[in-house]
């Protein structure tokens, strides 16, 4: 669903200090950027950061296979939208992008995302369970094995499958199954010190969590992926699916 521009309601800042309550967080309506055909974006996206300034956003997109791929590089201006191609990821996305995908907390070493690597018996269906729940392309939950033929047909419970999963104080936050994991792409870390986060759910819903086991979904946000929380915790921005080959990069402002 294609996101139209919208004006932002005036929103208090996020406290910067301290450990947050997701809880009490307000979000202002989406804001589309830019829509991109991702043809033109040569692969698979990627990465999405924020400059400190808040004036510019990252975007990577990767062509081939590890360890093979070929990174492409795009700034995106805030307002106006423009998408230019740069010669290489500028240091401050590189910096920003380390924090976010990051195992630890800023500011709180001691709050940790825990790795699970499995190999299970997975389910189709339309349960919690079901693994075409977990993914929006059955393309890539297969991976090529098992096949689009046993999902489809509802033998893939009788397979395996390699699984790793994030979880973060026990609750799960991100999921890959048949698949090389790309954390970022699944969450980001809020505000140093914040102790909280943001997680793509399993329709590609925005979903807040925090140090005491809050969650607060963005309403009305689905088909979201590589969520990216401005570093003054003013904003959330991430990309939205717009169709089969296009995709709409948005962002919505978080207060209290």
């Amino acid at each position: 669903m294609c996101l139209l521009l919208a004006l932002i309601l005036p929103v208090s800042a996020v406290a910067h200090q301290g450990l947050l309550d997701v809880s009490g967080l307000t979000f202002g309506p989406p804001t589309a950027v830019v829509e991109v055909e991702t043809s033109k974006l040569k692969g698979e996206i990627r990465r999405l950061a924020w400059e400190p300034d808040g004036t510019t956003l990252y975007l990577q997109s990767v062509e081939g296979k590890a360890p093979d791929e070929k990174p492409h590089h795009y700034t995106v201006e805030v307002a106006g939208g423009l998408l230019t191609p740069v010669d290489r990821e500028p240091d401050w996305a590189e910096q920003y992008w380390a924090v976010k995908q990051d195992r630890v907390a800023p500011g709180i070493p001691s709050l940790l995302i825990a790795i699970e690597q499995t190999v299970e018996n997975l389910k189709t269906g339309t349960g919690a369970s079901g693994v075409l729940d977990r993914e929006s392309s059955p393309d890539k939950v297969a991976g090529g094995s098992p096949s689009l033929a046993n999902l489809a047909n509802g033998t893939h419970g009788d397979q395996t499958a390699n699984v790793v999963r994030l979880r973060l104080l026990g609750e799960e936050i991100a999921i890959w199954i048949n698949e090389r994991p790309v954390p970022g792409t699944r969450f980001t870390w809020g505000p140093s010190a914040s102790g909280a986060l943001v997680y793509v759910g399993a329709h590609g819903e925005l979903v807040f969590f925090d140090q005491k086991k809050q969650q607060q979904r963005v309403p009305g946000v689905r088909d979201a992926f590589l969520p990216a929380w401005s570093t003054d915790g003013t904003r959330l921005a991430y990309v939205q699916k717009a169709g089969r080959k296009k995709v709409v990069i948005a962002w919505l402002a978080v207060g209290r």
